[in-house]
């Protein structure tokens, strides 16, 4: 049975409907092929969706990509199924071969490679198919085969963004106030998109963790407050209280629980007394509404923002120290090592020779992460360096790096060091882009330089 839709998809294409049985495949491919259950009763329930791509020969109808849900219409006795039969055996491999060609005359842009996969996906051709006959990698074509099915992400691909800035839209397409900050940073602050993009994504798995922990606390039957002391007068922590008899209040008179994001990121949970005037409680005398120690009265504005910042820049820090050890792989990947690597190496060796000796205490556990070396033969440490494939001066440049990263904190935007700014310096020579909490080291080691410039000058014209 054939039925035909004329519906011709270039002058040298159809798409058809056509028996299974009628169709030919490789003769290799049948003894291969595995039709799994799942797959089976898919095809038995709801028929072959996606058209596979064939061609016509004195033979007959034959497949080139699909064999396999050929072959389950086949098992599964499908009366017809869709069929896209290009005019030669060439036909499928047109878009490749012009894509291909486009490439290495002017680099396509990422739209226009984008709508490429995306015409060659229709056919039925897989994305592990696509890199292979593009010489891409697969997660790329995922990626933007990903993209081009996303509104958001396709409509910024239009409009010229990158895939990985448009794959970022498609991740975030769900959080509307996610999305104008990053096509506000685009626009004002480009350089700044990935740090954007990892900070965004620890802001969100946070908010996830604490509406998860709400949502546990509520089923307990516990009442959850927005806080408690700092900017919550009404609502104070049991430590803090006395009872109306006198005695200090503990955690058994907690009748409530703040949620809350730590310093690390973590979620915790803490019992608070809510309304704790209407239910007889009164603060210990000394220590007022603050949990500042030593500190008596009302916690002040002042604070609350410093405090505030702290959080965010702990939460900025963290998203930039991912970005940052990711661009440190890339630079490690590439065949040579930076200019001026040696020179970093040598003063790394002469003044912060501490901190390579513990990054080797530690088996340059680091190093051989940052330089993306797994291998089951080996120790990470050994393989850093034994495999036939080590390249030793790219080895030795990820432990010099791993050294200075493994020194870097949370606490050193907090206490800018000449080392940390030493190391942020030397990555920004090499094309690093500095997040605005990592320039704030980096400041602090320039306003120290003028400084000491300024008191040179002024006791040379004393």
């Amino acid at each position: 049975m054939t039925t035909q839709t004329s519906t011709p998809a270039s002058t040298t294409a159809v798409f058809e409907h056509l028996d299974p049985t009628q169709l030919t495949i490789d003769a290799n491919v049948r003894a291969d092929v595995r039709l799994d259950p799942e797959f089976l009763a898919s095809i038995k329930q709801h028929g072959v969706l996606q058209p596979v791509v064939a061609h016509r020969t004195e033979a007959g109808v034959h497949v080139l990509y699909g064999q396999r849900r050929t072959l389950a219409a086949v098992e599964t006795a499908q009366p017809t199924m869709p069929v896209y039969v290009v005019a030669s055996l060439s036909e499928a491999d047109r878009l490749v071969q012009q894509m291909v060609e486009n490439d290495q005359r002017l680099a396509l842009n990422d739209r226009d490679r984008t709508e490429a996969f995306h015409q060659l996906s229709l056919m039925g051709i897989t994305a592990a198919q696509i890199a292979k006959k593009t010489g891409t990698k697969k997660t790329l074509v995922e990626t933007a085969l990903k993209d081009r099915a996303n509104t958001t992400a396709s409509e910024a691909l239009t409009a010229g963004w990158t895939l990985e800035q448009s794959a970022a839209l498609e991740e975030f397409s769900d959080e509307e106030l996610s999305v104008k900050r990053l096509q506000h940073i685009l626009e004002v602050q480009p350089e700044q998109f990935d740090h954007q993009v990892a900070y965004l994504r620890a802001e969100r798995t946070t908010a996830r963790l604490m509406a998860a922990a709400r949502a546990e606390q509520e089923a307990l039957g516990n009442t959850v407050v927005e806080g408690a002391g700092y900017g919550q007068p009404e609502h104070q922590h049991p430590h803090m209280l006395l009872r109306a008899d006198g005695e200090k209040a503990t955690k058994d008179d907690a009748n409530a629980v703040v949620i809350s994001s730590t310093y690390r990121g973590e979620v915790q949970v803490t019992g608070v007394v809510a309304n704790f005037r209407g239910h007889g409680y009164t603060v210990r005398e000394g220590l007022g509404m603050s949990p500042a120690a030593g500190q008596s009265g009302p916690v002040t504005d002042a604070q609350k923002e410093e405090r505030r910042t702290v959080i965010q820049n702990n939460k900025k820090w963290d998203a930039s120290t991912e970005v940052r050890q990711g661009w440190l792989t890339t630079l490690l990947g590439r065949k040579t090592p930076p200019k001026g690597w040696a020179q970093f190496t040598a003063t790394t060796l002469a003044n912060y020779g501490n901190s390579v000796a513990r990054a080797t205490a530690q088996k340059h556990e680091l190093a051989a992460g940052l330089a993306g070396v797994t291998d089951p033969d080996y120790r990470a440490y050994r393989a850093l360096v034994e495999r036939p494939t080590t390249n030793p001066d790219k080895a030795v440049l990820a432990m010099m790096l791993a050294a200075h990263e493994a020194d870097l904190s949370r606490e050193s935007w907090r206490r800018p060091g000449p080392q940390a700014a030493y190391y942020l310096f030397q990555l920004e020579e090499w094309g690093y882009t500095l997040s605005e909490v990592e320039s704030l080291i980096t400041a602090h080691a320039m306003k120290d330089t003028k400084g000491s410039k300024d008191t040179e000058s002024a006791g040379s014209a004393g």
